[in-house]
């Protein structure tokens, strides 16, 4: 089994989604993602098919052992496990918090993937670009091709230093040779060259700019694999990428919850609705930078409904509404829902939820 293993700060699952998806059209492909946004199965896949729910008890149970062990160390032992057992030919495998300690890194991958490098659990992994690209660094291994988003200069500094002294080969994404032809709310259409050749009119589903840089970073990393154009394509075709900048109709879902996160979603709202009246429903958790966050979100919203969509980690939501000029606190998620949606569509609006995949997720089940 092949390793492709992925860390950053922000748009880790996408990319990591994408080059499943490419990988899949050739060979057996695992993917372990994180964070689930419905069902925890979906952090384990196979050519794109969750876990059965049979399959997923077992794994899970004879992972957790008679131990107490984390949670995310048992969904990794589960999921490799799986893998194993299933033989498949290669595993795309997301980090979860950093990348050093990370229960992940286990794995001995030949390829790693560094998306964007931003400030995030600085508690954890610290207050500095650098000391936050070291932890991500982490997962470079002697000899390996590393693939990189463009990142802050504090950030790339790290990340050539870690390369140079594991003779890893270093490869960032020139968006010189990306060319955007067409986006809309429902996908973009884009010529990209790599290594000598031009991929033309490729077509991803996901409406976000950035989302067009994760798909050329994976197709990097495919290419890399030994994945034909052919399945590259299809691959970035079939991606959906639930819970980032997802429309449904006149509401707009991602679980951003970081500035850097929030900042992209500015970005694609200003392309799509520059026009738009914007009600804002928020759920943040306790130990995010809530300045930031809140800053980012008052770029495009005209009013803010907060709620808390985590007992246990979320700020509560008259704390979250401080933070805003024009806001509602309504601690109750569903409430807090059904408020915002009747504010939007009494402004004839848009309703854009955002802030924690735990509110996404509550959003995503009320809407199904």
């Amino acid at each position: 089994m092949r390793y492709i293993h992925l860390a950053g700060t922000n748009a880790k699952g996408s990319t990591a989604q994408y080059i499943a998806e490419m990988i899949a059209g050739e060979y057996s492909c695992g993917l372990f993602t994180s964070p689930h946004i419905v069902s925890p199965r979906e952090r384990m896949k196979i050519n794109g098919q969750e876990i059965s729910r049979t399959e997923y008890d077992a794994y899970m149970q004879r992972a957790r052992g008679d131990g107490n062990r984390h949670l995310f160390c048992v969904w990794t032992d589960a999921a490799l496990a799986w893998f194993r057992d299933r033989q498949v030919e290669y595993a795309v495998i997301e980090t979860g918090l950093g990348g050093r300690f990370d229960p992940t890194n286990v794995v001995p991958a030949d390829i790693q993937v560094l998306t964007p490098i931003s400030y995030d659990h600085m508690a954890v992994l610290g207050n500095t670009l650098t000391e936050i690209a070291r932890e991500k660094c982490g997962i470079i291994k002697p000899n390996a091709t590393v693939f990189s988003h463009p990142q802050p200069e504090e950030a790339m500094r790290v990340i050539r230093q870690t390369c140079r002294g594991k003779h890893a080969q270093l490869i960032v994404l020139d968006k010189s040779k990306i060319h955007v032809k067409e986006s809309t709310p429902a996908g973009q259409r884009f010529d990209f060259s790599y290594d000598g050749k031009q991929y033309r009119d490729l077509v991803i589903r996901a409406a976000s700019p950035m989302q067009i840089e994760n798909a050329c970073v994976a197709l990097m990393a495919a290419v890399q694999a030994g994945i034909g154009e052919s399945p590259v394509r299809e691959g970035l075709r079939r991606t959906a990428i639930t819970a980032r900048a997802q429309i449904e109709g006149k509401i707009v879902i991602d679980g951003a919850h970081n500035p850097a996160a929030v900042k992209e979603l500015a970005r694609m709202l200003e392309k799509y609705y520059p026009n738009e009246d914007v009600t804002v429903l928020t759920a943040v958790m306790q130990d995010k930078d809530l300045q930031g966050i809140a800053d980012e979100i008052g770029r495009f919203a005209d009013r803010v409904v907060c709620t808390c969509a985590e007992k246990r980690r979320g700020l509560p939501a008259k704390e979250m509404a401080s933070y805003f000029q024009c806001s509602t606190a309504v601690e109750a998620p569903d409430h807090a829902f059904a408020e915002a949606r009747r504010q939007a569509e009494q402004k004839k609006g848009l309703l854009v939820v955002c802030g924690s995949f735990y509110l996404a997720s509550y959003v995503l089940e009320s809407l199904a």
